[in-house]
């Protein structure tokens, strides 16, 4: 439970960060009734995993998020056949849960376009574009987590999402990476949205990566799970040997996207 109401802390100081740009911490007490010793804590931690540094009476935020509408322009083929292949792993009767980022999105493209095999399927998700890609559009049940709308990613984070997360029964996650290696495994590039997909994951069967080759060896300030927590990896032809090899001493079943 002190974990759990630190990690709370945690959101709520980041999210007023990226609103803001900067918090000062006596103006954060006031708003969080906190203690400054409890928050300048809260700062050592959040510095160190590469989110703010500190200042003198206070924080700025560091951030490596890239705009969302930048983020749809890079590596759109491989997204495309990532996206592709992910629905052949859909079955009728299955719930999933669909990340927020720009290659899941190319994953409710190709379920928008037709499963003849799958007749019902609930799609549950807190990204914002994934849902108005498929909402009205196919005849599937779409369940868009509600909450704060966290604007680089489109998508809802928030104790709103986390409470109605816990709620869910999930039989296959298909996660967004920004970055993933054999030492940090897979992370992302704001907390906010790693909360958000560490909670999903606690609540599904399984966890299906769909994640690019450029994305291998790369740095995220925010670490979601282990490499072996995720036990398929859907990714382009263009992934080195040595992810391969680490991919498969983790035992990930790997699925390597045609036409990239």
């Amino acid at each position: 439970m002190k974990d759990h109401l630190a990690e709370r802390r945690l959101e709520m100081i980041t999210a007023v960060l990226h609103a803001r740009g900067e918090c000062r911490t006596r103006q954060l007490a006031e708003q969080f009734n906190l203690s400054e010793m409890t928050l300048r804590r809260d700062f050592h931690t959040l510095e160190k995993r590469g989110l703010l540094r500190r200042v003198h009476g206070g924080a700025v935020l560091l951030n490596s998020d890239v705009n969302y509408s930048q983020r749809l322009e890079y590596e759109q083929i491989q997204k495309q056949a990532i996206g592709r292949m992910a629905t052949t792993l859909l079955k009728s009767g299955q719930t999933i849960y669909i990340d927020a980022g720009t290659t899941a999105l190319e994953m409710a493209r190709a379920i928008r376009q037709g499963l003849p095999n799958v007749t019902h399927l609930q799609i549950v998700t807190h990204g914002l574009t994934i849902a108005s890609e498929l909402a009205g559009q196919t005849p599937y049940n779409v369940q868009l987590i509600g909450g704060d709308v966290y604007q680089n990613a489109l998508s809802t984070v928030g104790p709103v999402a986390l409470a109605q997360i816990n709620n869910l029964h999930i039989d296959t996650f298909f996660m967004g990476s920004v970055g993933v290696s054999q030492a940090q495994g897979w992370g992302n590039s704001n907390h906010v949205e790693a909360v958000v997909k560490r909670a999903v994951i606690e609540h599904s069967k399984q966890v299906c990566a769909l994640v690019d080759s450029s994305k291998w060896a790369q740095e995220s300030y925010a670490p979601i799970v282990s490499l072996g927590a995720v036990s398929k990896w859907i990714v382009n032809h263009g992934l080195n040997q040595e992810a391969i090899e680490a991919a498969k001493a983790a035992k990930i079943t790997m699925m390597f996207a045609s036409g990239t």
